[in-house]
């Protein structure tokens, strides 16, 4: 399938280039049928009917005068067409390729003049050009001169910035360094507090289980005091019968 269709776009191409040449060919040969040529420098000569002297004349062409070649030639005349739509026969060596000196020296001073007339514009185009350059070069370097006065300021804000970032570090570090110092501390008087209340509770349970103790005692003293009165008494009795 590729290869064909590498046949095909071959094929293609050479038919494409061939048509270009065969329309190459037509539009040379069509322009070769149809120069342009100018009356060379002489006062005037005639246009004749035929090729020769024999031909009447038709009508007069002077110098700079432009014609066509229609691409007949015979025994040194040659088949012109000029005017609006009109024909006749010319000498060949009246007809010259270019035009005559006049016309291109008019045509040249022309483009002299023009090119003067550019230039000078141009010339005052760039003048006024370069005073705005100048202009707003000067405003460039005022610009730049209020940008240097302005980076000078923010350098030297910033390097007071930068001293005053420095002693706030330190005080914050002061402040840091006191802040743990004093919790320290709380927590240090928490504990001793702590401690306290720990000592304070001890020392009334202490108390109280004394002073339960000597409840107790006393009461076990009365429970004895009381049986041996009673036992003392039941001996009293015994004694008397």
């Amino acid at each position: 399938m590729n290869s064909r269709n590498s046949v095909l776009i071959r094929q293609s191409t050479i038919f494409s280039i061939t048509i270009v040449l065969i329309f190459l060919l037509f539009c040379a040969g069509s322009l070769a049928a149809s120069e342009t040529r100018y009356i060379s420098d002489r006062l005037k000569i005639y246009v004749r009917a035929g090729a020769g002297t024999q031909f009447k004349l038709i009508a007069p062409l002077t110098t700079g005068t432009k014609v066509v070649l229609l691409g007949e030639k015979q025994d040194g005349w040659v088949k012109i067409g000029y005017g609006k739509e009109r024909q006749g026969w010319l000498q060949e060596r009246f007809l010259s390729k270019l035009e005559p000196a006049d016309k291109r020296l008019a045509r040249a001073n022309a483009r002299i003049e023009q090119l003067e007339v550019n230039t000078k514009a141009k010339l005052a185009s760039l003048t006024e050009t370069n005073k705005e350059y100048r202009k707003g070069n000067t405003g460039l370097l005022r610009e730049v001169k209020e940008l240097r006065q302005k980076l000078q300021k923010v350098e030297r804000e910033y390097s007071t910035l930068l001293q005053e970032s420095a002693e706030f570090l330190t005080l914050q570090k002061e402040h840091q360094d006191l802040l743990k110092e004093s919790r320290e501390r709380q927590t240090r008087e928490a504990d001793i507090l702590s401690e306290c209340e720990l000592l304070k509770t001890a020392y009334r349970i202490k108390w109280f289980i004394a002073g339960g103790g000597v409840l107790l005692i006393g009461f076990f003293i009365g429970i004895l005091l009381q049986a041996f009165r009673h036992r003392n008494k039941k001996s009293s009795g015994l004694s008397f019968k």
